[in-house]
């Protein structure tokens, strides 16, 4: 790979964090500010549930991902599969960090989960650097990309599903309101 290309990976996974931390704690706010919209919600969090806060990674990433494709689509061989791994492991990260403390402590702490947020993300970024280099070719095999597109297409239509009927299980619910999911009907 070209020394140019190298740095133009490392300085799109760096403006890539920069985005998904500064969009996904603007995103936070977005449902509220729509005045509730039905459409802004599937893509917005719409209440306190853990997985509802998951969009403030997952939306961003997909978003940034464009700029990715737009600068790296011919260079690179595994975006999506880098995409499907940073999403992957930020949620991952965010949810193992909460209910591991929540457990501990008994209530959660904003200052844990805004830093779990951030974390997450850098680390994720990183990961998928380190596969847009080339460092995990051992994982390349005919078909990655097109298997984690369709993987990404999965996960972005169960955060549709989940928001407007959510699994009756605490990962969904609202521990402000007691509720699930969106509280519109179309």
């Amino acid at each position: 790979m070209k020394q140019e290309d190298l740095k133009l990976i490392k300085n799109l996974s760096i403006w890539g964090a920069v985005f998904v931390i500064v969009v996904g704690s603007l995103l936070h706010f977005v449902y509220e500010w729509s005045g509730n919209n039905f459409i802004v919600g599937l893509f917005a969090p719409v209440n306190e549930s853990p997985w509802e806060h998951m969009k403030l990674v997952f939306t961003p990433m997909i978003i940034f991902a464009f700029v990715d494709w737009y600068y790296l689509g011919g260079k690179v061989k595994n975006l999506c599969f880098a995409l499907l791994k940073e999403i992957g492991i930020a949620i991952v990260f965010i949810l193992a960090v909460f209910y591991i403390y929540t457990s501990i402590v008994g209530y959660s702490i904003l200052a844990i989960d805004i830093s779990s947020f951030v974390i997450s993300v850098v680390i994720a970024e990183w990961l998928g650097y380190q596969i847009l280099i080339g460092k995990f070719e051992k994982w390349e095999f005919k078909g990655l990309n097109t298997i984690s597109a369709l993987l990404l297409i999965i996960i972005a239509t169960f955060f549709v599903i989940a928001t407007i009927d959510p699994p009756q299980v605490n990962l969904f619910k609202d521990p402000v309101t007691n509720t699930y999911g969106i509280d519109q009907i179309l």
